[in-house]
């Protein structure tokens, strides 16, 4: 919410949404989709702040700069977005590498393992785009002949394991906070040219906020 209120601050001094300001403006709010308490909390936030601009300025422009936040805070629910993509064949890969090349500030990455290298070589573009690379994996598969996470440590991305005999078998990915990829599909080979495998590509607000959720319980128990 910090980071929410200091965006519309700067965007309230002029009263305008510039082309910068939405672009920042767009990942945080898009957090918010699909959970009502916290649209509510930061529609009654810009309320507020445009409340205290009117006695200063006007009530026309302060309710033309909250009228813009408003409906960038609801508008994505109106283009909610899904995708499925299917294995055998490269549409996963294809999905998974686009994501990553897409991302322009986190990559939160949660998956039983990792060892195809084109999957790799996109991480590590990302990388020295200055993206925030995390990644969870099973302790065990990262032992496996093939595995690319000693690799991922050596390039400076943070990485964590599982610490229990049971297996952390979830294979998902959050990209900006704002875009989520999940399915049955391992980032490996044969999950593209010999598994029948499936992922799921969202905006769904909701969903990336349960998943969120889960990623950061399993950063803070692992660490």
């Amino acid at each position: 919410m910090q980071n929410i209120q200091q965006a519309l601050a700067t965007s309230l001094e002029d009263f305008s949404i510039s082309r910068s300001e939405r672009k920042e403006l767009k990942p945080l709010l898009a957090a918010a989709q699909g959970d009502k308490t916290e649209q509510a909390k930061i529609r009654q936030l810009a309320f507020r702040m445009a409340t205290k601009a009117m006695e200063e300025i006007g009530e026309v422009t302060a309710m033309d700069w909250l009228e813009g936040i408003i409906k960038l805070l609801y508008s994505n629910e109106m283009k909610v977005k899904a995708s499925a993509y299917f294995s055998p064949g490269e549409d996963c890969l294809h999905r998974i590498r686009r994501l990553i090349g897409e991302a322009q500030r986190t990559l939160d990455i949660c998956v039983f393992t990792i060892t195809d290298n084109r999957i790799v070589q996109k991480l590590e573009e990302a990388m020295r785009r200055g993206v925030k690379i995390r990644v969870i994996s099973d302790d065990m598969k990262s032992e496996d002949l093939g595995s690319d996470m000693e690799r991922l440590e050596h390039m400076g991305i943070d990485c964590l394991y599982d610490k229990t005999s049971a297996h952390m078998h979830h294979k998902f990915a959050i990209a900006d906070n704002c875009l989520l990829l999940t399915g049955s599909y391992n980032w490996t080979r044969a999950a593209s040219t010999e598994n029948n495998e499936n992922i799921l590509v969202s905006n769904n607000g909701k969903l990336i906020n349960a998943f969120q959720r889960e990623f950061e319980t399993l950063w803070t128990a692992l660490q």
